[in-house]
């Protein structure tokens, strides 16, 4: 059973996890919203006023939209050293540039300028980076998370066409697209750095690789007779190392829904290696180089 004490903690972290995907999908659905989708809204009135084929506003945007090909696996690479902070919060400043300069342009050479740096912001801040982000914060545990960022985002055609509609009709196109800055400034960046949390550590990221489902997977370094385990997770086995002492009270391994305990527990001055293998699916192996007599 959980210690009285352990539940308040457990509690508090499933909050802010449900936190930080309520802030995601919001930011989410702001950058969606913002770029995606305000082109759809804003061709016409610009091709308008700017004197320019919507053919050639359409023609910039979809050249604004190689961009994120092009840049996405240098920015994972950023997300996979530091971490999605940073970079979400950097996409929020493009964005915001992105529809500033949009809303300035009065030729072809400036809104194409714009739609390039939307395309920067969209490489730094849609999905890509947002699941990267949740998979380095949460590792296998985050395949909820992004589904619920998902269903949270997917509202962002709902949300912004309506308002980038209803702002071009009552401020303009140029208000839209500042109003789209105004929003990126002062709800997308405030999300993004207070409520993602930054990159772990890399020795935490490296426990959290080792111990999903926790148990006895500390690593022994100290020559101590060990305890290899191997869990199923999922089909997929994992291996940890821990000391045979730390094995023979680490209390209980955490399975799905269920808490199994540690067996074989070893002893100082025990004998021959024992293998406990459980019938139940997602068991473990437990090999002992001891055993209490």
């Amino acid at each position: 059973m959980l210690r009285p004490g352990s539940r308040p903690r457990l509690r508090l972290l499933w909050v802010s996890r449900s936190v930080v995907v309520l802030a995601l999908g919001t930011t989410q659905t702001l950058a969606w919203a913002s770029s995606y989708y305000l082109e759809a809204i804003v061709a016409d009135p610009v091709s308008r006023e700017l004197g320019i084929s919507a053919t050639a506003v359409f023609a910039a945007f979809s050249a604004a939209l190689l961009l994120p090909a092009a840049l996405d696996p240098a920015v994972g690479r950023i997300i996979d050293r530091r971490g999605g902070q940073g970079v979400l919060c950097l996409s929020n400043l493009v964005f915001a540039a992105s529809s500033g300069l949009l809303a300035i342009a009065h030729g072809p050479v400036l809104l194409t300028v714009a739609w390039l740096v939307l395309g920067a912001g969209m490489a730094l801040g849609l999905y890509d980076s947002a699941f990267a982000t949740l998979a380095g914060l949460y590792g296998r545990d985050a395949r909820d998370a992004i589904t619920a960022v998902t269903l949270i985002a997917g509202f962002a055609s709902t949300v912004g066409w309506p308002l980038s509609a209803f702002l071009d009709n009552t401020v303009g196109w140029r208000g839209a697209c500042l109003a789209w800055t105004g929003l990126h400034m002062m709800v997308g960046l405030p999300l993004n750095r207070f409520l993602v949390p930054p990159a772990p550590s890399p020795s935490a990221r490296g426990r959290r690789g080792s111990g999903y489902g926790r148990g006895c997977s500390t690593a022994g370094r100290d020559g101590t007779a060990g305890v290899r385990v191997r869990r199923d997770l999922g089909g997929q086995h994992r291996d940890g190392r821990a000391p045979a002492a730390t094995a023979a009270g680490c209390g209980c391994e955490r399975v799905g829904h269920h808490r199994r305990g540690c067996p074989g527990g070893a002893g100082a001055g025990g004998r021959a290696s024992d293998r406990v293998r459980p019938d139940a699916p997602g068991g473990m192996v437990h090999e002992s180089g001891v055993r209490a007599h």
